[in-house]
């Protein structure tokens, strides 16, 4: 994982996000936040992100191409095989991680769910693949005009149910989140639902 001063980066085990500004040491990358403080941060606990323009151009695509995936610094070879699974995964309305309940839509996020082998890949690799298969299915889920999706992202560290939230506060203004129902899902989903747009 290569990065280059001015990529946008996300922390991997905290939150919010900056801007990379140097590389003092062989493994660590000097971050600017968004209040202008700088920290040191090893290279894996830092995601990379595409433009925030190119972010708010996406929502209105329902399927992104394979230089958009790369973009988020996804090995190409892994962005090709979660796309081709992607593909087949939807060809069947009823495939394994997303079940249709009538006006809710089920998506399982865990990466063994989306990729029929992840070996080789490092986290911040499978968060991008995460956050790709959830993008796809909201938009998926807005163009069949279902209401509410439940996305089921386990408990772990919390770091892909962050990056979630943080992409429907940021990009998706009409949609509303919350903790997915207790009884069915425990503390590890995040249910949506889309407000009617006029």
């Amino acid at each position: 994982m290569e990065f280059q001063r001015g990529d946008r980066v996300k922390f991997l085990n905290d939150e919010g996000e900056g801007t990379v500004v140097a590389f003092p040491s062989k493994g660590w990358i000097l971050v600017e936040d968004r209040d202008g403080f700088t920290y040191e941060h090893r290279i894996e606990d830092l995601v990379p992100v595409g433009s925030r323009l190119k972010e708010e151009e996406k929502y209105h695509s329902t399927q992104p191409d394979i230089v958009d995936v790369v973009e988020r610094n996804l090995d190409q070879h892994f962005a090709k095989k979660a796309r081709d699974q992607f593909k087949l995964l939807y060809k069947n309305k009823e495939a394994n991680s997303v079940k249709r309940k009538g006006e809710l839509m089920e998506v399982d996020l865990h990466i063994h769910e989306l990729l029929d082998d992840h070996k080789g890949m490092g986290n911040s690799e499978i968060i991008a693949v995460q956050l790709e298969h959830f993008e796809r299915t909201l938009r998926i889920a807005e163009n069949k005009k279902i209401p509410r999706i439940v996305y089921i992202h386990g408990v772990g560290q919390g770091v892909l149910r962050a990056e979630i939230r943080k992409m429907l506060y940021q990009y998706y203004p009409h949609c509303e989140f919350l903790d997915a129902s207790y009884t069915e899902y425990g503390y590890g989903a995040t249910e949506v639902r889309i407000k009617a747009m006029r």
